[in-house]
């Protein structure tokens, strides 16, 4: 009761920092030409926080297994995630200020932070070098739904954070599917427009998940239901795969020198990814690991454009 009473105060607060705001500021930021802030090419060392939804869950289901094929020094390495099932990036602005504890999760690496569960705040307070956030899918295509809270979670990461220099990455998700190939493609389109706009708050950089799969879904990859298992996740095999090596190719490769391309992880479909699966699946074998990963490799070179 008294987390929904702080979840409650917080969204009246957020509600009240909107309407404080003047009709210019609740427009669409300028696009800022300060540089960037990159990726840590030169320390051979990676922390990442991702912030999100289940769509952090599918690219991280598998990325493990391709870090650990890639021969890379895990003990340089952790990648976390704060993972609330359907939550919009309002949501996460909300847990900032009502200082509810937030319990982060390891993905891949072996390299530790000290705190793990803290109120979102705290967690961020931590040396990490690129935070990632992403909005729900429902709100993916409405460029109205980034602010005030992009704005609002970015200005605490760049706050909290003891790392100057953190990159701040914006997760990209893919569209939906309903059987029709040029719908998922309009939708895509949508959704990364607003995406783009996301530089104009302060994001430093694109994670080209959506692209990926679309990539994918004009290939010989593509399934009856769009590499979904269901009417929004991305499918068992195939579908996680792809979506990790995005994630791969966008963070690791820069760092480490190390391309997804080659990788030689696969992912055999186990009997609960089966169970739990509405729509079909798809192995990842020796036979098509390699268009998966170019489909992602593609999409992290051209972010905004279909190369499938």
């Amino acid at each position: 009761m008294k987390n929904r009473t702080n979840l409650i105060a917080a969204a009246i607060a957020l509600l009240l920092i909107c309407a404080q705001c003047s009709k210019q500021e609740l427009e669409i930021p300028v696009a800022d030409d300060s540089p960037k802030h990159e990726l840590p090419t030169g320390k051979k060392a990676l922390k990442v926080l991702a912030i999100g939804n289940s769509f952090v869950d599918d690219p991280m289901a598998y990325f493990n297994d391709i870090v650990k094929a890639s021969g890379i020094d895990a003990s340089n390495l952790c990648v976390y995630s704060a993972v609330k099932g359907g939550a919009s990036l309002e949501y996460w602005a909300i847990i900032c200020q009502t200082g509810d504890k937030v319990t982060i999760n390891r993905c891949s690496g072996a390299m530790s932070v000290p705190i793990t569960q803290a109120p979102l705040n705290e967690l961020l307070a931590q040396d990490w070098d690129v935070v990632t956030v992403q909005q729900l899918s429902d709100l993916s295509q409405k460029p109205e739904s980034l602010n005030p809270s992009l704005s609002y979670l970015i200005g605490q990461i760049r706050k909290l954070c003891p790392n100057k220099n953190v990159v701040i990455a914006w997760q990209q998700v893919w569209s939906y599917w309903d059987g029709d190939l040029n719908k998922s493609i309009g939708n895509w389109q949508n959704i990364s427009e607003v995406a783009k706009l996301t530089f104009n708050y302060g994001i430093d950089m694109i994670i080209p998940t959506g692209t990926a799969i679309q990539n994918a879904r004009g290939s010989s990859l593509n399934t009856p239901h769009g590499l979904l298992r269901d009417s929004k996740h991305l499918a068992y095999g195939v579908g996680r795969y792809v979506a990790a090596c995005t994630w791969f190719e966008a963070l690791i490769v820069p760092v480490y020198d190390v391309s997804v391309v080659d990788n030689t992880a696969v992912h055999a479909i186990t009997e609960t990814e089966q169970a739990n699966s509405t729509y079909e699946t798809a192995p990842v074998t020796d036979l098509n690991r390699t268009l998966c990963q170019q489909c992602a490799a593609f999409a992290v070179a051209n972010p905004f454009e279909i190369s499938f």
